[in-house]
């Protein structure tokens, strides 16, 4: 068998949920959304796809997009506030001996690979952010296209990263080190579940039967 190790960022690679979190409210704020301007309000967009869930609050797509904007704007000027998870460069070192690793985010892929490269972490066969398509569903099902005798996992740290996954025929990695609570994770219905990257190394080499 031969894998497909499909990272979300933000929340599994990084440590980024006050910096996001911060940048959210000031541009809910900004826009006339302050009932939205809580880290609550925040978490709860990633139930689903964050895109999705933001339509259904009632914004626009005209809004939508001023807000992305800004967020990512916010976020890159405090990017130097942003930290690798503990552990994770020797994790990703490990399976890219025995997978090809891939990432799958909503943040804008030259921020992610800006990271990935300033840190010299492992190889990464591509960066797939939310500024190349919005729908992690079709980003994931992309790649397993490219690789059709891969088996692919998509490890995430939010509910809406494990349906997202599910739904693109991925086996799905909940991690419990990121933003949504090991409760919340659950409910997304993960395949596996996992509370630190030695773990998640030990559980991919058992998939692989190593």
């Amino acid at each position: 068998m031969k894998l497909a190790i499909i990272f979300d960022f933000d929340g599994v690679i990084v440590d980024s949920l006050e910096v996001w979190g911060d940048a959210f409210i000031s541009v809910c704020n900004h826009h006339g959304y302050g009932h939205l301007s809580t880290q609550k309000a925040f978490l709860d967009l990633f139930d689903g796809n964050m895109h999705e869930s933001m339509q259904k609050a009632g914004i626009s797509e005209v809004t939508i997009q001023e807000m992305i904007e800004k967020l990512v704007e916010d976020y890159a000027s405090n990017m130097h506030k942003v930290e690798l998870f503990k552990g994770i460069d020797k994790m990703l070192l490990e399976l890219a001996g025995i997978g090809e690793i891939y990432v799958v985010s909503s943040n804008f892929t030259d921020l992610v690979q800006n990271f990935w490269n300033s840190h010299r972490l492992a190889k990464c066969e591509e960066i797939l952010g939310g500024d190349k398509e919005k729908s992690k569903v079709k980003k994931i099902e992309g790649i397993g296209k490219k690789l059709p005798d891969h088996e692919a996992l998509y490890i995430g740290d939010t509910k809406g990263d494990m349906i997202e996954g599910k739904l693109a025929g991925a086996k799905t990695v909940a991690v419990t080190w990121g933003w949504h609570s090991a409760e919340k994770l659950k409910e997304g219905k993960p395949d596996y579940v996992v509370k630190t990257p030695d773990e998640l190394v030990l559980l991919t080499k058992k998939i692989l039967e190593i």
